[in-house]
């Protein structure tokens, strides 16, 4: 339903001077454009004092909207229980958690686990279905999963080392690499992780290196492992450089179906196809006559070197502290990565730390979501089920960030700029989400009145704001949410779906 349609209609006894829905939603988008145009503020002795004596609770909820795909009241029971410090170290052992709910919603998709070469030979799906299906289960485990943490790491890496998984040759390459590479290694060692994307056969064909033979270096995967995965674009390499690296993962390819079907989507080293010259990358001089080493010496020395410990941790202090993070913290995330030889699991407790959280003080600073963020803390916020998450899937595509959909090696932005201003999609699907009219989610405005409880209308904006933010919603959207509310004498259904559509499209829902 369009915008303009829902907008048309006035609340049945509308207050004297209050605002009517359309100038909440105008509000929300001033304050939306303001937020991305403003220069980040940078921190002062009295607001770093107001951090230190913020109310705990309120702390915990802004660490938790980092830290997960969105606040839930079980969550906030949780860290009230644990601490912060403890939540997180209890997050970053993700296989001692519980997940058996999200596995028993996971065993339809029975491809899961399966190699390549089993899903090419799928006696009833297509390769693209089993991809559109992977995205659902992507969308399934950041909604349910009680590893919350170990899934916003997933996420992260996925864009670090993004590949297209609709490229040729990568549908179900792409589904096998989520699986054994991102979240197999998404919080062990940076070196294992490097090391085994470089492997990844979908990464070997999204970047053409299956094409990188002797003689015809292809230079794809070697400038963007140096400038996307490590060094950074503004690293110290130079165009020798990666042509020298291209030279090292000459031979790297992977099995093909015509070369081998009960191998395809296997990894492959070709010694014929290597250039075993003498090279030089980096100032490591590797002698000639070498093999498959050539290019795992140098992984590892891209692994360890101080402007990737750099580069990666900055980029890691980006996505859970905030777009301009405090320099202190990061100093600390990187002097926990040389201590412990790159583990992530280390590098993300000490930035989900509450000191490093009441430094970052994501309450002035606030992120806005991305919009597969935006629709899964929907979700998660209000309890209501995801029974077609292929369905729902293509409402995601309309919002702009179906996952593994990213062409560009360099996977979703991460900076507010690529996303302020695609916010009327998010209004539009909160409000036929509010009316219980979302296709892919058959609830009902009953489901939305059960929210409120017991709740008079005179708290609702307030009952949806502890819902849906953890109490973290600004105190003039709350108002000013509240004002459109007491424009009703009645508790009616419109009003009902509208109030949650009104808090849905705020800014501080936006943020996190």
């Amino acid at each position: 339903m369009q915008e303009s349609q829902k907008s048309s209609r006035a609340p049945a006894s509308p207050t004297s001077g209050g605002p009517n829905r359309r100038t909440v939603l105008r509000g929300s988008a001033a304050v939306a454009a303001a937020a991305a145009s403003a220069t980040v503020a940078r921190a002062t002795p009295a607001s770093l004092q107001a951090a230190a004596t913020m109310e705990p609770s309120l702390v915990n909820a802004w660490a938790l909207g980092r830290a997960s795909f969105g606040v839930t009241r079980d969550m906030l029971n949780d860290v009230a229980q644990r601490g912060l410090d403890g939540w997180v170290d209890w997050q970053l052992q993700p296989l001692q958690i519980d997940d058996s709910a999200l596995e028993a919603r996971l065993a339809s998709f029975e491809w899961l686990g399966w190699s390549a070469a089993e899903m090419n030979d799928h006696p009833t799906k297509e390769v693209w279905e089993i991809a559109h299906e992977a995205r659902a289960v992507r969308l399934l485990r950041a909604t349910y999963s009680k590893r919350q943490l170990f899934e916003r790491i997933v996420e992260f890496w996925t864009d670090h080392f993004s590949i297209y998984g609709s490229a040729d040759d990568t549908f179900v390459l792409k589904i096998v690499d989520d699986e054994e590479v991102i979240r197999t290694h998404a919080l062990g060692r940076f070196q294992d992780l490097l090391q085994a994307s470089a492997r990844s056969p979908a990464m070997i064909a999204f970047l053409d290196n299956d094409t990188n033979v002797v003689g015809a270096a292809q230079e794809n995967y070697a400038r963007e492992v140096m400038e996307l995965h490590t060094l950074g674009v503004d690293g110290p390499y130079t165009e020798n450089d990666v042509r020298e690296l291209a030279r090292c993962f000459t031979g790297w390819t992977y099995w093909k179906p015509w070369e081998s079907m009960t191998q395809y989507g296997e990894f492959r080293f070709r010694p014929q196809q290597h250039d075993t010259g003498a090279k030089t990358v980096l100032g490591v001089q590797l002698p000639a006559g070498g093999g498959i080493e050539d290019a795992e010496i140098l992984l590892d020395h891209l692994a360890d070197h101080p402007s990737t410990i750099d580069f990666v941790t900055t980029k890691l202090a980006k996505w859970l502290l905030g777009y301009a993070p405090p320099q202190a913290a990061i100093d600390a995330a990187r002097a926990r990565w040389i201590a412990t030889g790159g583990e992530i699991r280390e590098v993300v407790r000490s930035l989900l730390s509450e000191e490093s959280i009441r430094l970052a003080r994501p309450w002035r600073e606030p992120k806005l979501k991305r919009p597969f963020h935006w629709i899964v803390s929907l979700y998660r916020a209000t309890g209501i089920d995801l029974p077609t998450p292929t369905d729902t899937i293509w409402m995601i595509w309309n919002l702009g960030q179906p996952p593994f959909q990213w062409k560009a090696p360099n996977g979703y932005p991460d900076v507010e700029g690529a996303w302020a201003s695609l916010l009327m999609p998010r209004w539009q699907q909160a409000a036929v989400f509010g009316q219980g009219w979302y296709w892919s989610s058959p609830h009902t405005i009953g489901d939305i009145r059960a929210l409120l409880g017991s709740t008079p209308m005179s708290g609702w904006a307030q009952h949806l704001s502890m819902l849906l933010t953890g109490g973290t919603m600004r105190p003039r959207e709350v108002k000013r949410i509240q004002q459109y509310i007491n424009g009703f004498s009645q508790p009616t259904d419109q009003i009902v779906g509208e109030a949650l559509e009104l808090v849905a499209s705020s800014p501080s829902f936006g943020r996190y």
